[in-house]
Order: C-alpha cells, then structure tokens, then sequence
C-alpha cells in the first residue's frame, strides 16, 4: 500500500479528492506519516496529480483481465479489488485482495498477468505506464519508492505461499482473518468486529482449498472462541487468540 499526504485531484464533480499512497513493509523514518502513508516532495505530488484520471467502478465489476494489453496501473482511492489469475487447468487462483492506497496492475510482456475485479463500489485512479515512466526519470526517488513497495509485496506474496500450504484450514483462516484485521476499510479494532468484503469462495480460492472446507475452518474457530459470526458477512475476532493458532 502508498499514501502520498497532500496530494489532490479533481473529479469528475469538480470536488478535490486526496491520493493515498499506503506503505507497506517497513520504510525509513521520516518516509511514512502517521496514517501510514508514503510522504513524497510536493512537486511530486503535484507531478502524480496532473497524470491522474478517476474512475469509479460498481461491486463486481471488471478493472482489467489477464492477457489484456496492459497500459494503466490503478490506485484505490476507496473499496476493495480482488486480483486473480486463471491458471492452465482453469481453475481460478485468488491472489491478493487490495484496499484503499494500494497499487495494482501488474505487467509482463505489455500483457496483464491477472485478472482484477471490484469486490465493493470503488473509486479508483488510473496512472498511464508511459506517464509514471515519464515522472520516473524526473522524479528517481519516486522510482526507487515504488521499488521498495513491490520488493514488500513480494515479501507479502510470500508469506501468502506459506500460509496456503499450512496444512490445517483452520489456520490458514485465521492468518487470513489476521490479515484483514490490518486494513480499515473492513475492521473496526474498538469493537474487534471485521466485515467480509469478499465471499467464502474468494477466501477458498486465495487459501487454496474449497468452500466447504473453509465454513468448516470458520465454525471450528468459533468453537475454540477465537471468532463470533454476527452474521455471514460479520465476525468479531480474539486477534490474541488467533495470532497463537497461527503460531502454533
């Protein structure tokens, strides 16, 4: 995730909207601000604001699909996005959800590697490739900000493949659960209570098992009392709990 502080761009209203760069990993101090949110020179943010074009998307909508010519990355300004990718025997594998401050749209070959899907009504910020590449040679120090973010996605898609080959389910979800508990737009830590965004079957596909299986984790860690479902959309979570199943 990356947040750049200050940063504001008018929409299609006319109304200024504020670019969030959200940090993910760990970075110099002085780099992030309180919200953790990169903070960037404000020519900077000035350059980043003038390249980006707002979109708003509804829940369950398309950004990009895998294959596809790929010319923007995107940044959330608020929602949630799912990025999959079809794999050679057709079965779809979830593997990231991202949230507000993120950026998404990764490229090979000028090709989209994955799929991206809205899961909420998102409002998103396109970036044009040839425009970022533009500000890289104006602006290096953005470059090598945006480098150490993918190096700690990388190190987060890693921790994923760990996760998924755990073989109890039940853990799986609760690092899954552990997880979520770290972004705003789904948990609220006065009341421990996380919002779903996604449903069972995009948590089966990104923790490589089935539907089944993962109602089954869910009421095994009820039973332990490490979760209260509220609701099919909302459970309250014993994050001390849950962080020792995921340690054990």
């Amino acid at each position: 995730m990356t947040s750049y502080e200050g940063i504001a761009m008018t929409t299609q209203a006319g109304m200024p909207a504020p670019l969030r760069f959200h940090a993910a990993g760990q970075w110099a101090s002085g780099t992030v601000d309180d919200a953790g949110d990169l903070i960037l020179p404000a020519d900077t943010r000035r350059a980043l604001a003038t390249i980006a074009k707002p979109l708003s998307l509804k829940a369950k909508m398309p950004v990009f699909r895998q294959g596809e010519p790929a010319d923007p990355v995107y940044l959330i300004r608020s929602g949630a996005v799912r990025v999959s990718h079809q794999l050679e025997n057709g079965r779809n594998q979830v593997i990231a959800f991202h949230w507000p401050g993120d950026l998404f749209g990764l490229a090979e070959n000028d090709l989209y590697l994955n799929s991206a899907d809205t899961l909420t009504e998102c409002e998103l910020v396109r970036f044009s490739r040839t425009e970022i590449q533009t500000l890289f040679q104006k602006y290096p120090q953005l470059q090598a900000d945006l480098l150490v973010e993918a190096i700690a996605r990388l190190r987060q898609s890693q921790r994923h493949l760990l996760l998924v080959t755990h073989q109890r389910v039940s853990t799986r979800v609760a690092g899954f659960f552990i997880e979520c508990s770290g972004e705003t737009e789904c948990y609220d830590p006065e009341t421990g209570v996380l919002s779903l965004l996604m449903d069972r079957a995009d948590i089966a596909e990104y923790l490589n098992t089935t539907t089944e299986t993962v109602s089954r984790a869910i009421g095994t860690l009820e039973d332990r009392k490490l979760i209260v479902r509220l609701d099919t959309r909302h459970v309250r979570l014993d994050l001390p709990g849950l962080k020792a199943v995921l340690e054990s």
